[in-house]
């Protein structure tokens, strides 16, 4: 068992605060695994520490010789003149050293003989196989592919750096770590401003990730997905547990109850012997009573399993039922200046739906809420409520609390309150004390969430309206705000990127596509089910209309597919046609073998990253392997299907 990062003892804290006590954790090379725990447990602290960006007060921390830790930054600072292609590309810095040493080397063994040949040569071995094991050969190619699977545009790479939004700047610094492919990740939040598509490459990238991952996430579905052992942080005590998020669940639940039995079990015992100490210690049985008296102050008590603050929302009521139509989007159109949003939408929901609207990051999902919430005015078409809705709008930017009110005055002064019921909502939602006094806008991201959701359960909406609710809570209060919602008997329409929320939740499915909202029964599953299943079927019709048989099945050529020629003779001209169509395949693959060869040969040639313009170069020869690699296989399928149909004929 080799392990690339082992912990022990590790103590932390802040002031007189413990964080962890007596930590302990080790990674085998390769493994995959995800580190839960509620917010505020320590999770990143821990991952700080293990990374050696913050002190420890005991324990120590081991790292295998020669590895390299990819860290995510939570923020990422660039020079001004930096691109987003630049951004990335730089963190090759080391490869690009290595370039120019190996054409100093190339241009020294031009001018010596004998000995110092043989010596610059050697050296020359070892840089190049230093530069082949860093990614030299394929780093631009790498790039492009991870920024591309993250959700950025050709048309963007060359965009400055400055110009991306926060969230933008996230997932950059996530591709910085990425595309060096480190032995070992630290990775907290990965799925932080991703949309669904991109958060789905990321798993498919990071489950054939050859090094090893310790992964902060409150994305269950994404747990799921890519880790393969889970650590929980708890109370200042870490445990390790076999299996993804969903397996660790279910041991942990069984785990608390099981040490709940075996502590209530120790109780009641305990209470009995203390019973029979009391009864006959003056008596004539004193002697055993003494007895009793030794073993129970020798016993180990067990400790009272820990009861972690959890949210409570309180049952789920609305303000009166709604009519049968609650939503209708009519032709719905909007636009920004120089952008076309949507165009045209169409939509119902009825009473009871509980409804996902989903799309890409930017395809305008939040703005269609704000349409139906009437902060916005439709450009063309119109959004009309039924009868009796009453909406209630969770706004994910939390726009409807007011930054200057502390978190006492926000809720007193808005709902029909006595101070003791707000004071009540407010523990209930895990305010304490110390914190009613406290100014929103000084509120972390979380904590301003489970303030929102409080809004949101005082309005007694009929028709809830979420915009990624979600967001900043931890796994424990997502859980129990997906038990309220169960229980809504209101109407939902929901926008998120938590996929185990959405499975929990929705039973139907609102795309937002360029030609419009496409609607699914079912939840995120089911949909991404019907996806997958369309994407499979349409690959498979274009298999099996391959160029050969699109050539052999055009009308009067008097041969159909493959399929409907088997026991059909081909005519003259349609045999002439296909030993056309061989002959022009042998050529082409001969083409493409040659050049296969070529271009990696050019890859391999240090004197092509000697170039003026050697990025570009590169990266279009690594693009042009890449095609060719792709087309070579149909071409030789092509090849076969062809010369079997000849053969036959």
């Amino acid at each position: 068992m080799a392990f690339i990062l082992e912990a022990d003892q590790l103590t932390k804290y802040f002031g007189a605060t413990g964080i962890f006590d007596q930590v302990r954790l080790a990674l085998e090379e390769g493994e995959k695994a995800g580190l839960v725990g509620a917010n505020g447990a320590g999770k990143t602290t821990l991952l700080n520490c293990l990374a050696g960006r913050e002190p420890v007060e005991g324990g120590f921390v081991r790292l295998k010789p020669y590895a390299s830790i990819g860290f995510l930054e939570q923020t990422l600072e660039m020079a001004p003149e930096d691109t987003l292609l630049s951004a990335v590309m730089a963190v090759f810095a080391d490869v690009f050293e290595q370039r120019k040493r190996l054409a100093d080397l190339e241009a020294a063994m031009s001018q010596v003989q004998g000995e110092e040949l043989q010596r610059i040569l050697s050296r020359y071995g070892n840089e190049r196989e230093q530069y082949e094991r860093s990614g030299g050969f394929a780093c631009e190619s790498q790039v492009r592919r991870v920024l591309i699977g993250l959700g950025f545009t050709e048309e963007q790479f060359n965009r400055n750096f400055a110009s991306f939004s926060g969230g933008e700047k996230t997932r950059i610094g996530l591709a910085r770590i990425l595309v060096r492919e480190h032995p070992l990740l630290f990775l907290d939040e990965p799925t932080n401003h991703l949309d669904l598509t991109s958060v789905e490459w990321l798993e498919g990238y990071l489950k054939t990730y050859p090094g090893a991952l310790l992964i902060i996430s409150h994305d269950r579905y994404f747990l799921d997905k890519v880790t393969e052992t889970t650590f929980d942080l708890e109370n200042g005590r870490l445990k390790r547990y076999k299996g993804g998020y969903s397996r660790y669940a279910l041991q942990k639940e069984e785990e608390t109850k099981a040490q709940a039995r075996a502590y209530d079990k120790q109780q009641k015992e305990i209470q009995e012997t203390e019973a029979y100490i009391r009864r006959f210690k003056a008596g004539i049985k004193s002697k055993q009573a003494r007895g009793r008296q030794t073993r129970l102050d020798r016993l180990a008590r067990l400790e009272k399993p820990g009861q972690l603050s959890v949210m409570n929302m309180g049952p789920a009521g609305i303000d009166g039922r709604t009519g049968e139509k609650v939503l209708v989007l009519d032709q719905l159109s909007y636009s920004y200046p120089g952008k076309q949003l949507f165009a045209q939408l169409n939509a119902e929901i009825r009473y009871g739906e509980r409804v996902a609207l989903l799309g890409p990051n930017g395809a305008g999902k939040t703005t269609i809420l704000r349409l139906i919430m009437g902060q916005l005015k439709p450009e063309k078409g119109g959004v009309h409520l039924g009868s009796g809705v009453k909406p209630a709008y969770f706004d994910q930017e939390h726009q409807n609390l007011n930054s200057s009110n502390t978190v006492f005055q926000e809720i007193l002064n808005q709902y029909d309150l006595t101070v003791e019921e707000t004071k009540a909502y407010l523990a209930r939602f895990l305010f304490t004390a110390e914190e009613w006094d406290k100014e929103i806008n000084k509120l972390s991201g979380g904590e301003q969430g489970r303030l929102s959701l409080l809004k949101l359960t005082l309005e007694k909406g009929n028709f809830l309206i979420l915009d990624e609710p979600t967001n900043h809570l931890d796994i424990q209060s997502r859980e129990v705000m997906e038990e309220y919602l169960a229980d809504y008997p209101g109407t939902l329409l929901m926008v998120s990127h938590d996929r185990y929320f959405l499975d929990a939740l929705a039973e139907r499915v609102l795309e937002l596509t360029p030609e419009g909202l496409v609607s699914y029964p079912g939840n995120y599953s089911d949909y991404r089910e019907w996806k997958d299943r369309k994407e499979r079927e349409e690959r498979r019709t274009k298999e099996q209309k391959s160029p050969s048989e699109q050539t052999f099945s055009q009308k009067g050529n008097g041969a159909g597919s493959p399929k409907n020629n088997q026991n059909k003779p081909l005519d003259r001209y349609a045999k002439a046609k296909l030993r056309q169509r061989l002959q022009e395949l042998e050529k082409e693959i001969n083409e493409l073998e040659s050049e296969e060869t070529a271009t990696t040969a050019a890859l391999s040639n240090p004197d092509t990253y000697n170039d003026s313009d050697a990025n570009t170069l590169v990266s279009q020869l690594n693009q042009r392997l890449q095609a060719i690699q792709e087309r070579l296989p149909a071409a030789y399928q092509e090849w076969e299907e062809a010369g079997s149909q000849l053969e036959e004929a």
